[in-house]
């Protein structure tokens, strides 16, 4: 994979749960290049010991020295500020990647900030864990996830693809989209859905203050704890996906509200009624995801 997609020197910015795992997934399918981090000493030190990293640096600069590959997997306020960091010092032909969870506004900075000479791919792997930081990362992370790859307007058919067999190797498979499209799509399988998580459990810890009574969470079984599993995620993560997905995550919690008012209203008037939306949900899970 070195000398066939030109991967001598993989930088990796973020030595987390995603770039820590990028970092152990490449290393695991068979990259043979030397893959740099560039996070906190303390971080590095662990990302080294583990073997997700090959050697790392706290200097971002040095860092991206001759990297033929960097993937920027920092949250997404740190991006922004690391693309225009990095533009006056990187390699030509250079392949610039990130994990953003939007895409509008890092598109839009890429092709602004960004010399032509470098390739842009935005990218936002759909694997993740409720668990944040370098001792959460694994291998196995992306396993049979989609991977959204985002080409930047001027970026060549040669970059995407090298970014496709990256993406294979790590076990994941491509799903390619426009910015636009994967901020709106997002909002929906994503991003509302993490609201949800906090409402829940928000709800139940509040009755359980008020009622004075703990068993809200004990009785608590799978549905409630698959549905509800992220809402231990960091909000230094997500502060950044609010800021700059807001209008279409207000307009998914807008279209949701509607739709629990419909769900309201049968169990007022019909209960049997509701059958008919257990047998949409059926079909419209058994139709696209499979």
């Amino acid at each position: 994979m070195s000398e066939e997609g030109g991967f001598k020197k993989i930088t990796i910015i973020g030595v987390g749960l995603i770039g820590g795992s990028l970092g152990m997934a490449i290393k695991a399918g068979g990259m043979n290049g030397r893959i740099v981090g560039v996070d906190k000493l303390r971080i590095i030190e662990k990302a080294i010991a583990l073997g997700v990293i090959d050697q790392g640096t706290d200097s971002l600069l040095e860092g991206i020295q001759n990297a033929d590959l960097i993937i920027i997997a920092t949250p997404i306020g740190t991006i922004l500020k690391i693309l225009t960091k990095i533009a006056p010092h990187l390699k030509e032909k250079c392949l610039v990647t990130d994990t953003g969870s939007t895409k509008v506004r890092i598109m839009k900075e890429a092709n602004r900030i960004l010399p032509s000479y470098i390739d842009f791919i935005g990218g936002h792997p759909m694997a993740g864990s409720e668990k944040f930081g370098i001792d959460a990362a694994s291998t196995q992370l992306f396993k049979n996830k989609p991977y959204i790859l985002i080409p930047q307007n001027k970026s060549n058919q040669k970059a995407l693809e090298k970014m496709y067999r990256i993406v294979s190797m790590i076990g994941a498979y491509p799903l390619k989209l426009n910015a636009k499209e994967h901020d709106r799509i997002a909002a929906a399988i994503s991003h509302l859905p993490q609201l949800i998580a906090i409402s829940l459990v928000n709800l139940s810890g509040s009755l359980a203050e008020k009622e004075n009574n703990k068993n809200f969470f004990k009785a608590s079984g799978s549905a409630f704890d698959d549905m509800t599993r992220v809402a231990s995620s960091s909000f230094e993560i997500w502060k950044d996906i609010y800021a700059t997905n807001n209008e279409i995550v207000i307009e998914m919690i807008d279209k949701f509200k509607k739709q629990l008012d419909i769900i309201e209203g049968k169990l007022k008037n019909d209960t049997g009624d509701l059958k008919k939306d257990f047998i949409q949900a059926n079909k419209f899970r058994k139709l696209y995801k499979t």
